[in-house]
Order: structure tokens, then sequence, then C-alpha cells
């Protein structure tokens, strides 16, 4: 249900109120005593709403079935089937669907879409926020219900969004940890002791390219072009529990990556390997095998999961081996294997490479994200500029 205001003439209003499902639609008038422009709006948008309410219950031969009542939960439902159907990351709806329980079982859940306003929305998040959920969380929340009730106006469910005009501030964002060149060379040097032997060239390929964690698993080796020295991004691993599968890069961006004379010595010494292992194995190594596997015919990539695991257990023995030294250091190794990705962006921009090509080499569909997730490196670069132009132009 929905309904319309039309001011005909000063004090004149045509009250509309209709049913998106059906077409069907009650239209009446009312006339303000006044004859000036705009007075009497106010009693007029009492009147629209009880005409809608009148036309749903049926008084005026619309009724509405009650199939077709859309409350926000049946709508949650409703999108993030629809998400599923036209593909989205596995991934992001796991995400989503641990955010909808939540969603679901709070006051706004049985409420009808069409009755859903900015204020309700807004006391519901006020709730959350005095209960002790962070603005980050909250905005997380804040963009399903957004994003599904944009989908709601599309299917004609409702004439506006709601959630829209909601006045959110978002949360800061985290702080970022990003290893130092140093630090990124002694982890590269203390992983080649552990008993993963790929875990080093797996951190230091990740550091040089700025590939996300799923992107460096799904890497095959027909991926690699010899001749031009340079690596395409084709496809992602995304893993949930014990499950994986394959899906586009995010962004859906298939990229080209340039390599340095580092970056294929790296992968020149995992294909010896590679070839190794199949070879022993007695099985082939096919062009589609996978660069980064514990199996030795490659069809079967290293998961997103198993890297974060072997990553954390890396800096906790670097924290922990400092404690032993002679003397005794405590240093902290606060790093996500994320933050490697986030150590190849800041040098890059640290480095004045421009914005676009660092937005292509990172995947990032625009290059204000860039700008704005890497502006203290960006900020630092400026401040070299102007001593540089100091230098230049002083006196």
């Amino acid at each position: 249900m929905a309904g319309t205001i039309r001011e005909r003439s000063p004090g004149h209003f045509e009250l509309r109120a209709y049913n998106v499902a059906t077409d069907r639609q009650v239209t009446k008038t009312y006339k303000h005593p006044s004859k000036l422009q705009g007075v009497g709006i106010k009693e007029a948008k009492r009147r629209l709403a009880k005409l809608v309410d009148d036309v749903a219950a049926g008084k005026y031969g619309v009724k509405t079935d009650p199939e077709e009542i859309v409350t926000l939960s049946k709508l949650l439902d409703e999108w993030i089937a629809h998400g599923e159907s036209r593909g989205r990351s596995p991934n992001t709806l796991h995400g989503y669907r641990s955010k909808l329980a939540r969603i679901k079982a709070g006051p706004l859940g049985d409420v009808e879409v069409r009755r859903l306003t900015t204020r309700t929305i807004d006391r519901w998040y006020n709730e959350l926020l005095a209960e002790g959920m962070s603005p980050a969380t909250l905005m997380h929340h804040h963009r399903i219900i957004r994003a599904a009730l944009n989908q709601a106006k599309k299917w004609k469910y409702i004439p506006v969004n709601p959630a829209e005009d909601v006045d959110l501030t978002p949360g800061q964002r985290p702080e970022m940890h990003v290893p130092t060149l140093d630090q990124a060379r002694a982890l590269v040097l203390r992983a080649a002791k552990t008993a993963s032997p790929d875990l080093g060239p797996i951190l230091l390929f990740g550091m040089l390219t700025g590939m996300r964690r799923g992107e460096l698993c799904g890497v095959q080796w027909s991926d690699i072009n010899w001749d031009t020295s340079r690596v395409t991004v084709r496809r992602s691993v995304w893993q949930i529990r014990s499950s994986w599968g394959l899906k586009d890069p995010k962004t859906h961006q298939v990229r080209t990556i340039a390599l340095d004379p580092v970056g294929v010595s790296v992968l020149t010494a995992r294909k010896a390997r590679a070839e190794s292992d199949a070879d022993q194995a007695g099985v082939p190594l096919s062009a589609d095998a996978f660069v980064w596997s514990a199996s030795p015919d490659g069809l079967s990539p290293r998961t997103p999961n198993s890297l974060t695991r072997a990553f954390h257990r890396l800096c906790k023995t670097m924290e922990e081996e400092a404690l032993v030294a002679d003397p005794p250091r405590v240093e902290s190794w606060p790093f996500r294997f994320h933050d490697l990705r986030h150590l190849s962006a800041t040098e890059m921009v640290g480095q004045g490479m421009d914005p676009r090509t660092v937005a292509t080499r990172l995947g990032h569909a625009n290059p204000s994200v860039t700008l704005a997730v890497y502006a203290h490196a960006v900020d630092a670069r400026d401040r070299d500029a102007a001593a540089g132009l100091g230098r230049a132009l002083g006196a």
C-alpha cells in the first residue's frame, strides 16, 4: 500500500491511496477552509493515512491479501535468496546471514515494510547503541536494511526507502597496523624455518603484488605470463568452515599485475618445486594447477583460512622468540595476513605512484577508495612534496 498528496489548488488536496501489487487505487479530495497555498497540509496527511489504512482493510474493495503482506523478516529472506540467485559471493552471503538473525529477531522484524518509517528505524538504532553496539557494527546492520529496502522499492513493495534518510554517523575506521619493511623481511625469513616451506614465498609474493588472501590462493600456473612477467588475477578462493570454492575477484575485476625480478624468481622456484613434487608422485602438473597447493597434482588450492592460521602462528612465534632472546625483548606483532596488502599499498603510495595505478594493482573499483583507505600514506607523501618544494624554492 502507498499514498500520495497533490494540492490541485490552494487549500484543495487530492488524496490517493493505491495497492502497488494490484495497481488499484482510491482517490478522495479534501478542501480546507483557508484558500492559502500549503495551509491544511497537516490535516490532509492525517486523512491520507486513514485512507491508506481503510483501503488496506478492504473498505473500498481493495483488501490486501495476507499473503501479500511483506514484513521486514520476509523481505530479508527474499533479498538474501535474490542475492544468492544473482551469484553473490558465498562469503558475503554468510556474513549477511549472521546479521540477519539479529535484525529479524528485533522489534522491526514483524513490521510490514510499508509501515516502516525513518523514525522507527532511528529509534531502534538508538536502542542498539544504548545496549552497547558499536557504531561500526550498527553501520553493517544498516547497510543490509538499506539494501533490502532498496530492493523492496524496486519490487514495488514500497514507494520510497525509509532507510535512506536515517542519520547514521559511520564508526571510526579501525587503526591500521602496517608492518615496517624490516618487520616484513623478518616475517619472510622466519616463515622459511616453519613446517610450511611455502609460507615465506607466499608472504613475499603477497607483499609484492598486493593480492587479497583469496586471490593469492586462486592463482593458477595458466595465469602466469612468463614472457611479459605478469600475473592475471582471474579468480578468488572462498571458504566457509571446511567448504571452499572459486569465485570472481572482488568487484568482479579481472586485472593483470606486473612482476619485478624478485616476484618472477619466487614463482620460478615455486614452479621447480611443484614439478619435482608431481614427478615424485607420478602425476602430471597441469597448466590449471594452483600455484600454492599442498597436493602433488596442484588441483586443490591452499585455503584462505589455512593462510590466516599460519600467519597468526608466525606472529605469535615472533613475539615469543623475542621474549626468550638474550637480552629479552618485548615486541608486538599485531598483524593480520591482510596487513601485508596494506604494506604493499602504503609503499606504492609512499613512493609516489599515482592512485589510479595503485587502485588497478589492488583491484579497487575506484581510486577514491584507495585514497580514502591509505590517506595516511598520501599525507606523508604530501609532506615530502612540501619539504621538497621548500628546499627547491627557499632562499
